[in-house]
């Protein structure tokens, strides 16, 4: 899901938010990996001033190469109720960045001859995906669903009804198949698809991504969170990684979503919803770096084949061109397979970000450097006034910076 404040500025929507409540005096600062010759200290008061600045509760980060990990912190706090500190250990909730790892799962499966890139959708999940507002053209295919191509469409009166506190209940192809097929309690036909038909015109879809997940366990006989632990996560050492709450042995040490009110903070609840494969992911910065590195290192790490050779160039290829995308910009410039390309700064990044209810991330990597960053927060990027999204791209500038010089 994408903050207001990332498509169309975060003064058109945090002008009314109220002032940042403040942090405690002090906030506690965990290292993982640290850069040889680091000043530490100095990065401790940098950071957390932009913290303050921004009023961001927790922040974890990772600065990785397809070669290994550079550089690895948090600061902050997990529940600022509590004063419970977050450590390089503690997993957040990525919101959207979990469909650049719906990508990789995608690319496992198809690498066990279980699917292809194109696939028509409803020969893989077996029931029909049509788009009833439009006749004939081409099916809408799994290469449409990640590129936000398919005309299928976020129904948000359906969609917000699905948030809950803790683990969604409804299973995933029983929630898709009742919103995308007619006769479901939540079909329709106007407000569950767009006027047009597939591989024309480029518009979000946390549906079509939720849809792109269920074609993998369709495909595969087993659930898509048990497809990925055992495809990906597993392989990789991913022990804090996992899509529902129940997948971690503490959940109180994940850390709590926040937002902030006149009288001051507000830590929320866990949540999950529905459609959870577009963006309930809960890992760790370090964890997800690995992930990153996979891309980077396309498909193997450390030593270990965990996607076949190409992995990299599939991420950063169009799988329809010719797209209508006069939304998409000027945020997102290019879509690739689920992953896109932008600019930030001065810079080329591939990846993708994440915001939700009390969550934000940043999950990219630049190909001139090959240096790659992962930035994880506990609330929203358009919350204070877009403040928050103001400090934490600059955060990743000298993140970017920190892993050029290391390189």
């Amino acid at each position: 899901m994408f903050a207001c404040s990332a498509l169309i500025g975060a003064a058109s929507c945090g002008d009314d938010a109220p002032p940042c409540p403040g942090l405690p005096d002090a906030i506690p600062a965990s290292w993982g990996v640290t850069p040889p010759g680091l000043d530490v200290e100095r990065w401790n008061a940098d950071i957390t001033a932009r913290m303050r600045e921004g009023c961001i509760p927790a922040l974890s980060v990772a600065v990785v190469t397809a070669e290994g990990e550079l550089m690895s912190a948090s600061w902050g706090y997990a529940n600022v109720a509590d004063e419970v500190p977050a450590t390089v250990d503690t997993p957040f909730m990525i919101a959207s960045a979990s469909k650049a790892v719906g990508a990789l799962a995608i690319l496992a499966a198809r690498d066990e001859g279980l699917l292809e890139l194109d696939a028509p959708v409803s020969e893989l999940v077996g029931f029909g995906v049509h788009n009833r507002r439009v006749g004939g053209g081409a099916p809408i295919g799994l290469h449409h669903l990640a590129s936000h191509s398919s005309g299928i469409r976020d129904n948000w009166d359906v969609l917000d009804e699905t948030y809950q506190p803790g683990d969604p209940k409804t299973p995933l192809g029983e929630f898709l198949e009742d919103y995308l097929s007619p006769g479901g309690e939540n079909f329709s036909k106007r407000k569950n698809y767009y006027a047009w038909q597939a591989g024309r015109e480029w518009f979000y879809s946390n549906v079509g991504a939720a849809l792109a997940a269920h074609a993998v366990e369709a495909r595969a006989g087993q659930p898509y969170a048990e497809f990925c632990e055992e495809r990906l996560f597993a392989p990789l050492g991913l022990a804090r990684t996992g899509w529902f709450l129940a997948d971690f042995p503490a959940p109180e040490e994940v850390a709590r979503p926040h937002a902030i009110e006149p009288a001051g903070w507000r830590v929320d609840e866990h949540y999950g919803f529905a459609t959870w494969p577009d963006g309930q992911l809960r890992t760790t910065a370090r964890e997800l770096g690995r992930l990153l590195r996979l891309a980077l290192a396309d498909g193997e790490l450390d030593g270990q084949r965990v996607l076949a050779p190409g992995a990299l160039e599939t991420l950063t290829t169009r799988p329809v061109e010719g797209l209508d995308d006069w939304y998409i910009r000027p945020y997102i410039e290019d879509q690739y397979y689920f992953w896109f390309g932008m600019t930030l700064g001065e810079r080329w990044i591939v990846g993708h970000d994440g915001d939700d209810l009390g969550v934000s991330s940043e999950m990219f990597f630049e190909p001139e450097t090959g240096v790659g960053v992962v930035l994880l927060t506990n609330i929203g990027d358009w919350e204070h006034g877009g403040r928050v999204r103001e400090q934490t791209a600059a955060i990743q500038e000298l993140l970017y910076q920190l892993g050029e010089e290391g390189a």
